[in-house]
């Protein structure tokens, strides 16, 4: 048989290329897609074991019992009564009653044999009822309300030690609605703890109120203002100064009057001529200082007659008396010396309004007069 091939007779290449691409790609995605889930997982919080969350969430608060305050006449209770402790420590006397109550049944159970050693036994028992604590405890696991040992021990506090033996079981549930009655005393303790603040609100509140009284005392001034007012020009010592404010004063339509006032210390410049041992070895000095100045005067210091040829408030009139003087012929000496001389005050009117008294004296004060209210 004769085979021919041809062109047709080829197989078509297989697309091994493009197949191998794709999967290529798909590895590279699924590594990219693992690579996202490790990081979220390990670095960070949005991939978590809902068991991490449950280990994360905080514990239940547990309630602290406070103890409550002892009442009147009677001693602090021991703080560790109520706590688990002392609960345990409470099962160690019952265990003892229950031992030495054993004995009497088995002597009953054997009535032949008398046995005298449990008579000293009630002296375990005594030992308790010189604390009231531990019956107290024996008390609480029968009652209804075992969890507040504390509320049950109050009422039984008030009876003998010996009383807890006598009591029925059913006589100790009776003590089980005192937990009630406890708050009450408790409720008691509390409020005389408020009492001593709420008195001293009263006392820090005293002393606001008595500063607003002393600020509002001076609200009363303004009662004040229906009141003579004196509107005062100035006080003076020298004439010269005074005619210069009252001219100034006359000329803006002001009247004016001119009252004494009382003698004022002031700072004089006095010439001193010579000092003499006696007022007759200074008399010829004088009598020759009045033929320039009428001004000159003799004045006794320290045991000795000074002769003065003046005595001036302004220093430059001073200076120019000592220069006309010396001219003269007589040298004179400047002196300062503190002197209460006379004074008179210049006053621009009384009033009773205080409205026309700042009147006038706006009016003064705007010709350049330092003017002043007066009120008596």
């Amino acid at each position: 048989m004769d085979f021919k091939f041809g062109n047709d007779s080829k197989e078509p290449a297989p697309a091994a290329p493009a197949e191998k691409s794709r999967q290529n790609m798909l590895l590279v995605v699924l590594l990219i897609l693992v690579a996202a889930f490790a990081y979220l997982y390990f670095f960070t919080g949005l991939i978590k074991p809902q068991q991490e969350q449950k280990q994360a969430e905080a514990p239940a608060p547990q309630v602290v019992k406070k103890p409550l305050p002892p009442r009147d006449g009677q001693p602090a209770k021991d703080e560790t009564a109520g706590a688990p402790g002392a609960q345990k420590n409470a099962a160690a006397p019952e265990a003892q009653k229950v031992a030495s109550a054993e004995p009497p049944v088995a002597a009953k159970a054997a009535p032949g044999a008398k046995v005298e050693p449990p008579k000293p036994e009630p002296a375990k028992t005594a030992v308790p009822e010189k604390k009231p604590a531990p019956p107290e405890k024996k008390a609480a696991p029968g009652a209804p309300a075992p969890n507040k040992p504390a509320a049950t021990a109050k009422p039984e506090d008030k009876k003998a030690a010996p009383a807890p033996k006598q009591q029925p079981a059913g006589a100790v549930k009776k003590p089980a609605p005192a937990p009630g009655s406890d708050k009450k005393p408790a409720e008691a303790a509390k409020a005389p703890a408020k009492g001593p603040a709420g008195a001293a609100v009263p006392a820090r509140n005293a002393a606001p109120t008595a500063a607003k009284k002393d600020t509002a005392q001076p609200k009363a001034a303004p009662a004040k203002q229906a009141g003579p007012w004196t509107v005062v020009v100035g006080t003076y010592v020298l004439e010269e100064a005074m005619a210069k404010d009252l001219s100034r004063a006359k000329g803006a339509g002001v009247e004016t009057a001119v009252k004494q006032a009382g003698r004022k210390k002031t700072a004089m410049n006095r010439l001193l001529a010579g000092e003499y041992p006696s007022r007759a070895a200074a008399q010829p000095e004088l009598d020759k200082l009045k033929r320039y100045t009428s001004d000159a005067f003799i004045l006794e210091q320290g045991g000795k007659f000074a002769v003065y040829a003046g005595s001036y408030l302004l220093p430059d009139r001073a200076g120019s008396e000592r220069e006309r003087l010396a001219a003269a012929g007589i040298n004179l000496t400047v002196k300062h010396a503190e002197v209460s001389i006379p004074s008179k005050t210049l006053v621009a009117g009384t009033f009773s309004d205080r409205k026309k008294a700042d009147a006038v004296l706006k009016k003064l004060k705007g010709l350049g007069i330092k003017a002043s209210l007066s009120h008596p």
